[in-house]
């Protein structure tokens, strides 16, 4: 009976030392592949351009209202104004630019032009490009 004891606390061990090393081996592995993928990530080539945003209200710049900000080619409009203004925001739609807020009396709303031309997307859409013009205006609209 005490043979029979033994052996089992003896197998109990054995597995129990096996089952740590797989685990261990286990975890060498993902932190390896995981290692390779962080090394992949940082070669690919970014691309930074240059874009100007401008805000004004009622045709005059508001306080700190052009920047020329340097930015990945292709980041989105909206995002790149979190970085660079302090904006106040209802599901992507911009209600607020450096404490300069829309007037749904007044009929004043933030609307934006790229390069001239009255914007065909919303700002968490609109993707930057080299030298591109984003001009946000604050006017009433009729």
């Amino acid at each position: 009976m005490m043979k029979k004891w033994l052996l089992l606390l003896s197998a109990s061990f054995i597995l129990t030392a096996c089952g740590e090393q797989t685990t261990e081996t286990s975890t060498d592995t993902t932190s390896q592949e995981t290692s390779s993928v962080v090394e992949d990530a940082s070669t690919e080539d970014v691309v930074t351009v240059e874009v100007t945003i401008s805000v004004t209200e009622d045709g005059e710049l508001i306080e700190n209202g052009e920047q020329v900000v340097e930015v990945e080619e292709g980041a989105l409009l909206l995002d790149v104004m979190k970085e660079n203004f302090e904006i106040e925001e209802t599901d992507t739609f911009i209600n607020a630019i450096n404490g300069v807020e829309q007037d749904a009396t007044a009929n004043k709303w933030w609307l934006f032009d790229v390069n001239g031309e009255m914007a065909q997307k919303g700002a968490a859409e609109t993707e930057l490009k080299a030298g591109d013009l984003i001009e946000w205006k604050l006017e009433a609209y009729e």
